[in-house]
């Protein structure tokens, strides 16, 4: 048989759904990662957050991140905090995405509600303040 990108986007599908009863019975949350693949094989890697409930989950993956970003004043611990971005209205950091070469931050914006993604140098002030509302996944 022979690995191809739908053959793996089933298979992803499949591996999820056979994790939910683990995942609820031990507590964790897990997730596949990158997907490389040949001919004839693939790899992924596969990570096990020790909480179960989405927000630690986020929280745990940007605070392993953040170290990828100090140049621009990332810090573990500084999920949803509150910057003003480079047009002047203010976003909360949600995600970091090391790997995105042109946009590794997602944010979503305190005014309007919505999700956005972006480079590096669009994060222009750090505000002292927090996002503490209890956001809807609207992707």
């Amino acid at each position: 048989m022979q690995v191809t990108k739908e053959f793996l986007d089933a298979f992803e599908k499949d591996f999820m759904k056979a994790m939910g009863p683990l995942q609820e019975k031990y507590g964790v949350s897990v997730s596949l990662g990158r997907i490389t693949y040949e001919e004839e094989r693939f790899s992924a890697r596969l990570t096990v957050n020790m909480a179960s409930d989405p927000e630690d989950v986020a929280r745990a993956n940007f605070d392993a991140e953040a170290w990828k970003f100090e140049d621009i004043g990332i810090q573990p611990g500084m999920y949803r905090r509150i910057y003003r971005g480079a047009d002047g209205r203010e976003y909360a950091i949600l995600e970091l995405t090391p790997r995105a070469r042109k946009y590794p931050i997602r944010s979503v914006c305190v005014q309007d509600g919505k999700f956005y993604r972006s480079g590096r140098k669009f994060i222009r002030e750090w505000t002292d303040a927090w996002y503490s509302n209890i956001l809807e996944d609207r992707e």
